[in-house]
């Protein structure tokens, strides 16, 4: 946190009390973790519906929040429910589709691949994707979305030396994993 931004706890009492801005300012501090994570659970395809019914939800709820402190563990707990509760309900629909739809979503998920994701080194997103969670989403949070590490400690519910850790132990899995596909 840099000197002129505010605490989530003054943010999530700001929100609480009608400031939209405040909540505006933990959208944007929180929501590629948030993304991250429901990627984590649903797939690529169906994080960012998960993700915006989370940040939904949160806003709904946050006059609940027992500890504004802990904004950003509330806010990956609700995330977590979301996509997995997200991930039974897509689990129940695709049993229900027929052949057709089959074929016609493969044609139209091939025309509507994301550019963006095209333009990154696919090796070290591959290798990234290999790596066990605990490893992937701190690596992913802090080098694809420039996260600083006390917000991705918050955001995991760990310590700071915690997300050190992985982060360190993290790259070395990587770095083993992409020179052995070099």
């Amino acid at each position: 946190m840099t000197p002129t931004e505010s605490p989530d706890e003054l943010l999530v009492l700001g929100a609480i009390l009608g400031n939209l801005e405040a909540f505006e300012q933990l959208v944007v501090r929180y929501r590629p973790a948030v993304v991250r994570l429901a990627r984590t659970i649903v797939g690529a395809d169906d994080a960012e519906d998960v993700a915006q019914d989370s940040l939904l939800l949160a806003f709904k709820a946050l006059p609940a929040i027992e500890e504004p402190r802990k904004f950003a563990a509330w806010l990956s707990a609700i995330t977590r429910n979301r996509a997995l509760r997200f991930s039974k309900s897509e689990t129940a629909q695709l049993k229900k589709r027929v052949p057709l739809d089959e074929a016609l979503l493969e044609q139209i998920e091939a025309l509507a691949k994301p550019l963006a994701e095209k333009e990154r080194d696919e090796a070290m997103i591959a290798a990234m994707e290999s790596l066990p969670s605990d490893y992937a989403l701190p690596l992913k949070l802090r080098f694809l979305d420039e996260m600083p590490l006390d917000r991705i400690a918050a955001f995991m519910g760990v310590p700071l030396s915690t997300v050190k850790w992985r982060i360190h132990h993290g790259k070395k899995l990587l770095r083993a994993k992409v020179e052995s596909t070099n």
